[in-house]
């Protein structure tokens, strides 16, 4: 039987149905894998943050370079191949504007993974109320509301669904300003 985590990504297993499966498996088991991951993201975090940082830098100007050299071809050449380039530039920038966005979404779908495991915690704790898995339920869910899995660049930007939408909204608006300063249309 398969499960799926985050209903994208299809897997053996995953940390939510590990915890459904209580009766089965260990709550401290479960918390140990919880800690892992969180150590394991903690650790690779400062290089991840350089890493993304340096490639929104260098692929965001890409970005609005590529609309605009798609624009200005559209603009000097009346023939038909220019629409299949700027159909081309398209494709190529939206390609990078995926790859660029694809940690921060992926970091939403942990973060409401994260939300989703509390939810079954606090179910789970519901229906163990006097039972020997109680105490240990509840250091769980102590453990994931005092460490959730929030994702940020250097502590500033948040790393969730919001930062497609900057981004998208950043290179709009200096594709404005850059077409108005070249007066192209």
């Amino acid at each position: 039987m398969r499960f799926t985590l985050f209903k994208v990504v299809p897997l053996d297993w995953s940390l939510p149905v590990l915890i459904l499966n209580l009766n089965d498996r260990d709550a401290d088991y479960c918390l140990a894998i919880y800690k892992s991951i969180a150590i394991s993201m903690e650790a690779a975090k400062t290089c991840f943050d350089y890493l993304y940082v340096i490639s929104l830098l260098l692929i965001t100007p890409g970005l609005i370079l590529q609309v605009y050299l798609g624009l200005q071809r559209l603009k000097e050449a009346a023939d038909g191949d220019s629409v299949y380039y700027l159909v081309l530039r398209s494709l190529y920038a939206i390609q990078n504007y995926v790859i660029l966005c694809s940690p921060a979404v992926s970091a939403g779908l942990v973060t409401s993974a994260v939300e989703e495991l509390k939810l079954i915690l606090h179910e789970k704790l519901l229906h163990e109320r006097g039972k020997e898995q109680e105490p240990q339920i509840q250091i769980f869910l102590d453990y994931v509301t005092g460490c959730p899995m929030r994702f940020t660049l250097f502590e500033v930007v948040p790393l969730d669904w919001s930062l497609p939408v900057l981004i998208l909204n950043l290179c709009i608006s200096y594709q404005i300003i850059i077409v108005q300063f070249t007066k192209l249309f």
